[in-house]
């Protein structure tokens, strides 16, 4: 037989030459297209008398058989069949050789070029680079010059022009006492403040005061001058006069006492209490004779009675005074600090700088902590060279606004360090705008900057023109003045961009592009000639072999740009093409189903087999309790984000997702392509969605409430064979089999919250991949269903940096030493840090309430209401307590068709002011803060709790339906009766619910009211022995709603006196319902209720009163705080047994400290029965009873009764797991 003969031998028929040839082409083509396009031209090659079938066997692969089944076949007859003579083959030979050299000569040409293209693009990119960055550098450079440039020009103006201004202000008055003949230090200079103005103001001083020399035989006397009736000595007077005129008096809020009436008024001096707690900013000295004085005299702005006639000479300043007056020469003193802060700062000092900081800007600002200094500018007694001393000018000014508004507003990132011979120094940071931000104490700059280090000339430098021949020298003798310059890394990058490596990338991709271009244009044109040839060739294949059913369905998909996947599935590819293609792989299935015969043959049938993958089941441990609290909505929104998130890093790690199953997500690798390193990938994958976890639980906190963050994933991985296929239906689906998927689902069940937990065979196969660092075994054996006792092992996490919130805040969580982990309450040490989850509490509380805040708004400005002026949104009760102003039921505002749909149009578009946002952020930070730490159940956590289901009750209001049986809208006055009047209530009613649920445990003692009646007697009496803690709640969170720092948030709120009253009422009614052991109140809610509600109650028939639909809803509303005090009776098992533990610890504390009669543990487990039966349960049957909470209420129902049935059973093993956990942490005697 002929070497080219087909080996028959192997098969009992075979095909032909050209058809054995191309069936070894099509195994090495991969793609689901090239596979049609073969099996399209063993069709059309077939010679005439020859028929072929494509069939698909069980295992998917196509087999064409010749119709003559007995016949050898040879390459020879092959050729005879189809035509081909050795002539024609020699031809064929001919033109490939000769293709082939051209096809070398072309390649050779298209290398080069491609080669050049590169050189060239680098080349270019790389000069471009270094030009680029060559011109920012020196760029840089002259911006850095010209920032020197401008300060030390502004340093050495404070020489010649700022002091120089000073100093005319100092010749005016050496002036004013020779014109008129006064003998120093009896000279007042008039009109003080109008002729200081402008001096002040050149020279940036913030206050200048004139200082005479006082000897001690003219002590009395001057002491007598200052309080005499001479008019120029009224200076003060006039002063305060004038700083009314100009505004100035503004920033100043007491003159202090008046002694101008007095006989004398003495030299003063420093108290010890003005120099205490180094809040004074000058050194007291001692050396300096008291001989003589330097007191303050005339001074501008006047800001105090108590500054004037102070003596200079008892604090470091009389030192350069002294030295000003002695060496008649100017001298700038030492640096002066105190503390950061503004105008009503505590510390005298901060709020003196801070006001002469504002009365220069001319508006409120506040003082930085940066240095103040003082110029001492000598006053002489003639203009003559022969002069004398008299008295000293003293400027006091902040060397921050001497660096101010110097460079331009583009230019920033400028370090001045100020240094004197004194061995101060302080660094100032210059930014935009021309802000000048201070750094500190100290030359702070950043030391690899010194290369770049500018060091100005000495201030005291040279001679001081004020205007007369002499001058004014300096002071040599006293701290010398510079200052250094550099810049910063925020300079650097302004000039230090990516620039120039942009630019040169630019190019580089420029040139790229069109080599690209290029070969993409033979690339098309290519593929479009071979396009059309295929598409030519499949249009007439699928119209001669299917229906015109499935033939239209087929081409309508290749019309979305799918022919190639239709191709793929009418060849009978493997599983693994049409996993890539499922919907057409559905489609086709479908199609050829039906109810014939041929819909239960195994060729209809997609599944394969896979030998090598792993699969990964992961469950959101804690789930179905967490749910339990919340609506369908957030669930979904949980879900949703979660899903997405891990869909993301599927497809980036190529993990098949295979589908979700509530909280469960299944998925796998090794299919529909093979991977070598399934399991690596897949544990990439599950390391990589539990840090997702974490992130989106983190970011969705706020909108989805507190506990959200606590949630994690249990997850399990299992590697072997699977059996994988799409089950043909209505909503035909991928889907795995096999012991495979079995074992993967029960390492996810028996694993751990927040743990990764692998069988043996994926633990080996990570092994293998040299990845045993990130594998360690379980200790504990695990016995799964169906497998017996497994050796597991656990993937340790990925590392990653857990950010961190604020830490600090001391708001009243509560320490219980019971916590949730996972779906069950386990123990945790007392010490865990809780400060984090309250400020995400207080964060999602806020959230809420802002929601609550801005339907209001909308709603008032819907309705045209704004705020009075004379209006102070305060209300302080005249006289009586809380308990006074309850009342039967309260007013519901009524809210028209218009005005909803008003308000739903502005709540699209209100934005609240940031003050409002603030102060209500602070306040329930303050209202956090006011519950009892101590507390392990009546704490903030279970005050956001409360709120919670409150807000999710009230999110469940609805009707009997909003639409009737014909569909058409209800009106908004059946609404109104079918949900007694609370749906179509104003915002105002439903935010002062969730506030009463926010607030009605504030500073609760752990003790019940009688208790507190024993330990408070005279806070009992006051609130009349009913609901104590109720009421103090109310009081003390009503108080400090109505302190000043709330202000704008109570005009958000209460924009007018009746808004505030009938807020109050409601939160009154709403807290004080939250008091159920109170039996004369118990009794006559239960009264009201039969009232309204009951069989036989006297007034169901006038549903249409106003007063009875008042009285209902305000039943209901009650109701809800109610039910929410005690929702987690009414929510999943483990809900309910972990605020059981908590509520059971706080007992047996106050058992423990004797604020208890009788032990917790005694009476318990039954106790817990009867408060089920006799008022959970009756609780929430009235729930439903209201018909106002739709599904909400049979839901609280059957949590409640299943609770019960689940405490019958497991109450007594809980209880002493409980007793055993205290004793365990040595809260109660274990004896």
């Amino acid at each position: 037989m002929p070497k080219q003969t087909c080996a028959v031998q192997s098969f009992e028929k075979c095909w032909s030459p050209l058809e054995i040839c191309l069936r070894q082409q099509q195994k090495k083509q991969r793609s689901s297209s090239r596979k049609f396009f073969l099996r399209i031209k063993i069709v059309l090659m077939t010679p005439k008398g020859e028929t072929t079938s494509i069939e698909n066997s069980s295992s998917g692969s196509a087999s064409c058989r010749s119709s003559d089944a007995g016949k050898s076949s040879s390459l020879e007859s092959s050729s005879a069949n189809t035509g081909d003579s050795p002539k024609s083959s020699s031809i064929k030979a001919t033109k490939l050789e000769l293709s082939g050299k051209e096809t070398k000569h072309v390649n050779r040409l298209r290398y080069l070029v491609l080669v050049v293209l590169i050189f060239v693009s680098i080349g270019i990119s790389c000069l471009v680079y270094f030009l680029v960055d060559l011109a920012t550098t020196a760029e840089m450079e002259s911006g850095y010059e010209r920032s020197v440039g401008r300060l030390t020009t502004a340093f050495e103006q404070i020489r010649t022009h700022r002091i120089a201004s000073l100093a005319s202000l100092a010749i005016a008055t050496n002036a004013h006492g020779i014109d008129h003949i006064r003998d120093w230090p009896f000279v007042s200079l008039s009109f003080f403040q109008k002729r200081s103005y402008i001096p002040k103001v050149q020279s940036g001083v913030l206050q200048v005061s004139i200082a005479p020399f006082v000897s001690n035989q003219h002590q009395s006397d001057w002491e007598a001058y200052v309080v005499s009736e001479e008019p120029q000595v009224a200076w003060m007077e006039e002063s305060m006069k004038f700083q009314e005129e100009t505004g100035v008096s503004a920033f100043i809020t007491d003159y202090g006492m008046n002694w101008r009436n007095e006989s004398e008024h003495k030299v003063k001096t420093w108290t010890e209490e003005e120099v205490v707690d180094n809040t004074f900013p000058f050194t007291m000295i001692n050396e300096i004779s008291h001989q003589h004085h330097f007191p303050f005299w005339q001074m501008s702005p006047f800001i105090s009675f108590d500054g004037v006639n102070l003596d200079i000479l008892q604090d470091s300043r009389g030192k350069y005074a002294l030295e000003c007056f002695e060496q008649r020469a100017v001298v700038v003193g030492g640096m002066a600090y105190a503390p950061a802060g503004g105008m009503t700062s505590i510390n005298h000092y901060t709020a003196t700088f801070a006001r002469l900081l504002s009365i220069q800007a001319k508006e409120e600002v506040d003082y930085q902590g940066d240095p103040m200094s003082n110029f001492f500018i000598p006053i002489f007694d003639s203009f003559e060279p022969e002069r004398n001393s008299t008295a000293v000018l003293v400027g006091v000014f902040n060397w921050g606004t001497y660096f101010r508004d110097v460079l331009p507003t583009n230019f920033g990132g400028i370090d001045v360090v100020l240094h004197n011979t004194c061995y101060e120094s302080f660094t100032y940071r210059l930014g935009f705008q021309g802000v000048a931000s201070p750094l500190g104490k100290g030359d702070l700059h950043d030391k690899k900057f010194d290369g770049y280090g500018h060091f100005s000339d000495g201030l005291q430098s040279g001679i001081t023109e004020d205007g007369t021949r002499l001058g004014l020298p300096f002071a040599n003798s006293t701290c010398q003045y510079t200052i250094s310059i550099y810049p910063t890394q925020i300079f650097m990058n302004e000039y230090h961009s990516l620039a120039p490596l942009i630019v040169s990338i630019i190019v580089l991709v420029f040139c790229f592009t069109i080599f690209l271009f290029l070969v993409y244009d033979r690339i098309v044109e290519k593929r479009q000639a071979l396009v059309l040839e295929k598409a030519l060739q499949s249009t007439a294949v699928v119209s001669s072999l299917f229906p015109k059913n499935v033939r239209d369905r087929i081409m309508k998909s290749a019309g979305n740009g799918n022919v190639d996947h239709c191709e793929t599935d009418l060849a009978g590819a493997s599983i693994r093409e049409k996993l890539q293609n499922s919907k057409i792989g559905r489609e086709m299935s479908i199609g050829f189903g039906g109810n014939s015969a041929e819909g239960y043959r195994s060729g209809d049938t997609i599944a394969d087999l896979f030998p090598n993958c792993t699969v990964l089941f992961a469950d959101i441990a804690g789930f179905t309790a967490w749910s339990s609290s919340r609506s369908p909505e957030q669930v979904f929104t949980l879900l949703q984000n979660i899903y997405q998130a891990f869909d993301k890093i599927a497809s980036r790690r190529k993990v098949f997702k295979v589908e979700t199953i509530g909280d469960s997500y299944v998925a796998v690798t090794g299919l529909p392509e093979p991977q070598e390193d399934h399991a690596l990938i897949m544990a990439k994958f599950a390391r990589e969605c539990l840090t997702k976890m974490s992130e989106v639980t983190c970011a969705l906190e706020v909108l989805l409430g507190p506990d959200t963050t606590e949630l994690s994933m249990r997850v399990g991985m299992n590697s072997g064979q699977v059996t994988g296929g799409v089950l043909i239906g209505e909503r035909a689906r991928f889907q795995l089999f096999g012991d495979t998927v079995n074992t993967a689902a029960r390492m996810e069940s028996t694993g751990c919250p927040g743990k990764i937990q692998l069988s043996l065979s994926t633990a080996e196969l990570l092994i293998a991949a040299g990845k045993d660092n990130w594998i360690q075994p379980r200790e504990d054996a695990v016995t799964a269903k169906g497998k017996g006792i497994m050796q597991t092992y656990w993937l340790t996490p990925k590392h990653t940096s857990q950010g961190k919130g604020p830490r600090g805040i001391a708001v009243g969580y509560g320490g219980s030493v019971f916590a949730q982990e996972s779906d069950a309450a386990i123990l945790v040490p007392r010490s865990v840090d809780h400060s984090h989850k309250v400020v995400r509490m207080i964060g999602w509380m806020s959230e809420v309430l802002i929601d609550y805040v801005k339907q209001i708004i909308a709603k008032n400005e819907a309705t045209g209401i704004t705020s009075a002026k004379e209006f102070e949104a305060t209300f302080e009760p005249k006289e009586g307590i809380c308990l006074d102003e309850l009342v039967e039921s309260f007013s519901l505002i009524k809210v028209t068709k218009e005005e909803k749909k008003l308000v739903r149009e502005k709540y699209l578009t209100v934005e609240l002011s940031e003050d409002i946002v603030n102060q209500l952020h602070l306040y329930v930070q303050k209202i956090a803060a006011l519950y009892n730490a101590s507390n392990p159940f009546h704490n903030f956590d279970h005050a956001c709790h409360v709120t919670m289901s409150v807000h999710k009750l009230m999110k469940r209001v609805v009707t009997d339906g909003t639409h009737s049986e014909e569909g058409i809208m209800v009106s908004l006055e059946q609404e109104r009766k079918d949900t007694y009047g609370i749906l179509t209530s104003d915002p105002l009613t439903l935010f002062a619910i969730v506030f009463s649920a926010l607030i009605h445990d504030v500073d609760h003692p752990g003790v019940s009211n009688v208790q507190l009646a024993k330990e408070s007697p005279e806070v009992a009496e006051h609130y009349k022995n009913k609901s104590i803690a109720e009421q103090n709640s109310f009081d003390i969170s009503w108080d400090l709603l109505m302190g000043n720092q709330f202000k704008a948030l109570r005009k958000a709120i209460f924009p007018r006196r009746s808004d505030l009253l009938r807020f109050r009422q409601v939160a009154i009614n709403i807290v004080l319902a939250t008091d159920i052991f109170d039996k004369e109140m118990g009794g006559m809610r239960k009264e009201r209720w039969e009232k309204v509600f009951g069989d036989n109650c006297s007034s169901c028939g006038l549903g249409d009163d106003e007063k009875m639909q008042n009285t209902r809803a305000t039943i209901v509303l009650e109701h809800i705080i109610q039910a929410s005090d005690v929702s987690h009776t009414m929510q999943h098992w483990h809900v309910y047994v972990k605020w059981n533990k908590k509520l059971f610890e706080e007992m047996s504390l106050a058992f423990v400290q004797g604020r208890m009669a009788f032990d917790p543990a005694v009476f318990w487990y039954q106790g817990e029965l009867s408060f089920l039966d006799n008022y959970v349960i009756p609780l929430a049957k009235k729930i439903g009873e209201c018909g106002v909470f739709g599904v909400s209420s049979d839901e609280y129902l059957q949590y409640a009764m299943s609770n019960r049935k689940e405490w019958e059973v497991k109450g007594k093993s809980v209880v002493a797991d409980m007793v055993a956990s205290l004793q365990k942490h040595c809260i109660i005697d274990s004896h």
